[in-house]
């Protein structure tokens, strides 16, 4: 079954289409969130859905509102498998709140500490502050979703355990196909990080994860169904639980 680790499925026009989409595929989808509050009504609206995995967020563009919910967070932290987004964002969107998203990632980990659970991470621009910040709260198999950090950075990330996401638009750049190349096959997981990326000028679907998995399977010379495989037995690693 096709996996796509990251997707922002309320985010889409109609989700409601998007959700019978993605179970007549099939395919397992983790639906991240921005805020607690978001993840709450997700859960509401997916109740009964065994392949649309909500996952609580509290994302760093999202920061001021967050901090007022983190509380929220560390009450349905005790129940969620999934988390996303979290993480920092230092590009030219995020700098003007750094300070604020430092304080709230910081309680987030500290709240994740010693739990485990699939987590999805926002780095642009902090990819160094929050692997720091992961070591330092003993966070582990988290995932680097859509890495545009520096490529020598990689290799830390794959040595602290971590593991990446790639998604259709990044492996029509140069980093994603130099983040491919130096990839572990162990450490690869697949999005579509839909709506906000784009495949050929349109919102990212989850079918779109496709592409990539057939880029991964050109890169190891396999077919790509062996892709699939492995990608899935990369996923129950991050989620720390075998899906059979």
């Amino acid at each position: 079954m096709l996996i796509d680790s990251h997707c922002h499925i309320d985010q889409f026009p109609e989700p409601e289409v998007l959700l019978q989409e993605c179970q007549q595929i099939p395919m397992r989808v983790v639906a991240v969130t921005n805020l607690p509050s978001h993840y709450e009504i997700a859960l509401s609206h997916l109740e009964g859905q065994t392949h649309i995995l909500p996952a609580l967020g509290m994302h760093p563009l999202c920061a001021q509102q967050g901090i007022r919910e983190l509380s929220d967070f560390r009450r349905l932290a005790d129940s969620a498998i999934y988390i996303g987004e979290i993480g920092l964002d230092f590009s030219r969107a995020g700098i003007a709140t750094k300070s604020i998203q430092t304080r709230v990632f910081e309680e987030v980990l500290r709240i994740l500490h010693g739990r485990r659970r699939f987590i999805t991470i926002h780095s642009r621009g902090a990819e160094e502050a929050v692997l720091e910040a992961l070591s330092r709260h003993q966070i582990q198999n988290a995932v680097f979703h859509w890495f545009t950090g520096p490529a020598t950075l990689l290799k830390d990330i794959f040595k602290a355990g971590h593991l990446v996401s790639i998604n259709a638009s990044a492996i029509a750049t140069q980093k994603g196909k130099v983040l491919i190349s130096r990839a572990p096959k162990d450490s690869v997981l697949v999005e579509s990080d839909g709506p906000f990326a784009k495949v050929h000028g349109k919102p990212a679907h989850p079918r779109t994860v496709a592409l990539a998995y057939e880029a991964l399977a050109q890169e190891w010379g396999v077919p790509v169904a062996s892709a699939v495989t492995q990608v899935s037995r990369n996923f129950e690693r991050s989620l720390h639980v075998s899906l059979q």
